[in-house]
């Protein structure tokens, strides 16, 4: 093995290093402020219930279908950027074994497109999270603006 094929080895190693450490914060930051925001619109569309008795409250209603929608999109989205995460480890894994002569070239390839369709669901997932969250206050503000 020559010293390129060391140094390219060497670097996707470390790409490993650094991909382990996006499966960590795949599973915190983004999700935790779409999981602590429909959470308190949950709470705070009940507290909006209570307090506006005889009022119309479809859109509280709904609010709240967009508010839990919210949260078990981006529970699917943990579930898909998981998996991604870890097929990118597993393919960079096979990649060093190629290089160095132990696998067949291109048997990276199938888990290539595995991964490359789990963050596609991740992306769409987190995407349609972030949609109803927002929709779901956009509702919840109209609700509160129309009682004033």
């Amino acid at each position: 093995m020559n010293k390129k094929d060391k140094k390219y080895i060497t670097d996707l190693k470390e790409y490993i290093t650094t991909a382990e450490g996006r499966v960590k914060y795949s599973l915190e930051r983004f999700d935790i402020l779409i999981i602590s925001l429909s959470s308190g619109g949950l709470a705070l569309s009940g507290t909006l219930y209570e307090n506006f008795k005889n009022a119309d409250k479809t859109l509280v209603d709904i609010a709240w279908i967009f508010f839990s929608s919210a949260l078990i999109v981006n529970l699917l989205s943990q579930i898909t950027g998981y998996y991604a995460n870890k097929l990118d480890i597993k393919c960079t894994r096979i990649l060093i074994e190629e290089v160095k002569g132990k696998e067949e070239e291109g048997t990276h390839k199938s888990i290539d497109c595995q991964k490359a369709v789990f963050n596609f669901l991740t992306r769409a997932f987190n995407g349609l999270s972030f949609l109803s969250l927002t929709t779901a206050i956009i509702l919840i503000i109209l609700f509160i603006n129309l009682k004033q």
